[in-house]
């Protein structure tokens, strides 16, 4: 296992047009009780090997209390191995932080990221408090607090057909606001959004987008790394030094579609694997995409459940239709099982339009970059 994934709760203070999440107005927390006997069941399936990453994600997770996470941290240290490194991660709207939090992020080391979708005609046109009021100016005083204490943190940012309009503009106020790592969401076809705004043809408004990005990342000495162009490059070129590089025969090692290479654990201890935005949602084949719950099911005994065969085997197919039909297989190893599921209605299907603009358009920019480099040497 790679990734943890533990929802604090559902609950989100605020109200973006895109967000996928069901139960958003539901203020349940995790229990500290459930926090325990989830490690437990960890760690009695050796799903833990040197290191872990547990992120806190889906809602939104500052809203819960400081003093539980002090539990949930206690409890994590207390039944995991003592040998085992455990990296924590959260992902906010930036609206809830404050110097307490601060302390306690430097206090334990917690990687910290901030969605926030660019200058304020384009954040404020889809994020938004309940009251339908612009969320921006809130996210820079926490994402500000942040750089007061000298806390580094990244950007995931959700890309609509508008935004494509403005690559510059997104650019200049991500750098100037001092972001190093930028990840671009184009928004998807997934759980309770049933649309994107990128859907109907809109690919080449996209290519435009990104090659823009590419040559203003270039112009800044690379200084603002966006994630796509990364992940691209090393699928490219490979990075054999790295610790997490990982090859299977000829495919980079896809995690959402390897079993429990990712566990999802909601708040009330239900769990599932591949991608983490099937948590919680519904599904006519499936019923739903919960393996088991922590308190009932051992990660072991879900793996023998009818459903996990039907789900995985499902999944697997798809891989292998991947495999046979794409020349990018070896890029992303056979794509998101949720995007072909929303997006297709099935995980047994292939290309879906996250393929399109989060690996294709990137890998295609990068390499005619790499070709162009090389063609200079020779």
């Amino acid at each position: 296992m790679d990734l943890l994934i533990i929802q604090p709760s559902p609950f989100c203070n605020i109200d973006c047009s895109y967000c996928y999440l069901p139960e958003r107005s539901n203020t349940n927390k995790i229990k500290p009780e459930t926090v325990e006997k989830l490690i437990k069941r960890v760690v009695e399936a050796n799903l833990i090997e040197d290191q872990i990453t547990i992120v806190w994600h889906a809602g939104e997770p500052l809203a819960v209390p400081l003093i539980y996470y002090r539990q949930y941290f206690d409890i994590i240290n207390a039944n995991a191995p003592p040998d085992v490194k455990i990296k924590h991660s959260i992902q906010s709207n930036g609206m809830l932080i404050t110097q307490e939090w601060c302390d306690f992020i430097k206090e334990n080391n917690i990687s910290i990221g901030l969605s926030i979708d660019g200058p304020e005609f384009l954040h404020d046109k889809n994020r938004v408090t309940r009251a339908g009021k612009g969320t921006l100016k809130k996210a820079l005083q926490g994402a500000n607090l942040l750089q007061k204490n000298n806390i580094r943190y990244h950007i995931i940012s959700v890309i609509t057909a508008e935004a494509c309009n403005y690559p510059d503009e997104i650019f200049i106020f991500f750098k100037d606001l001092g972001v190093q790592y930028l990840g671009l969401n184009f928004e998807e076809v997934e759980g309770g959004n049933m649309s994107s705004s990128l859907q109907n043809g809109r690919s080449d408004n996209v290519y435009a987008f990104l090659s823009r990005l590419y040559e203003l990342q270039e112009q800044n000495d690379h200084r603002l790394v966006i994630r796509e162009f990364l992940n691209s490059k090393q699928s490219i070129i490979g990075n054999p030094f790295a610790e997490n590089y990982k090859i299977n025969e000829e495919m980079r090692f896809n995690h959402q579609s390897t079993p429990y290479a990712i566990i999802s654990v909601d708040y009330e201890g239900n769990f599932s694997s591949f991608s983490p935005e099937l948590l919680g949602q519904k599904s006519e084949r499936y019923g739903d995409f919960a393996l088991g719950n922590v308190y009932i099911d051992s990660f072991e005994d879900a793996l023998n459940s009818i459903k996990f065969k039907l789900i995985n085997d499902d999944i697997q197919s798809g891989i292998s239709r991947c495999k046979s039909s794409c020349e990018y297989y070896a890029v992303c190893g056979g794509g998101a099982p949720s995007n072909k599921y929303y997006e297709n209605g099935s995980f047994d299907s292939a290309e879906t339009l996250f393929c399109k603009l989060s690996v294709k358009i990137p890998t295609d920019i990068v390499l005619s970059k790499l070709e162009k480099e090389l063609a200079v040497l020779c």
